[in-house]
């Protein structure tokens, strides 16, 4: 399979597993092309993945791991455009931002509900 393509499968089922709040799963995929990457797209991915872990350690009560993956990986993130080949992941991060921001303020804040975490989109 033309790796393009391969890497491009592996982006639809990042988004996919992130939207359904799969975090780890989504992180796994997604690991798989971060090992291969060359930078920038290396870092890139690795705050991609960060974000997930982030999500995923909060959802599961681990808020001193969410707060330190988020810093890491937003950190890692910004230095991209709003928009990596299709990926949006700017707005993500910019709707992200304000649940993290509440979760600094207070560390006993619940995890959002499902409906008003905002999806990872990726453009065609």
């Amino acid at each position: 399979m033309d790796a393009a393509i391969e890497q491009a499968e592996q982006v639809g089922e990042f988004v996919h597993l992130f939207n359904s709040q799969e975090y780890f799963e989504a992180h796994e995929v997604l690991e798989d092309l971060w090992v291969i990457e060359v930078e920038p797209f290396k870092s890139y991915y690795k705050g991609l993945i960060q974000v997930a872990v982030a999500l995923c350690h909060w959802h599961r009560g681990n808020v001193s791991g969410a707060l330190k993956l988020w810093n890491s990986g937003t950190a890692y993130v910004a230095p991209f455009p709003a928009v990596v080949d299709g990926l949006r992941s700017g707005d993500l991060i910019d709707g992200l931002a304000p649940c993290f921001e509440r979760l600094k303020m207070d560390q006993r804040s619940e995890f959002p509900a499902k409906d008003s975490l905002p999806k990872l989109v990726l453009e065609p």
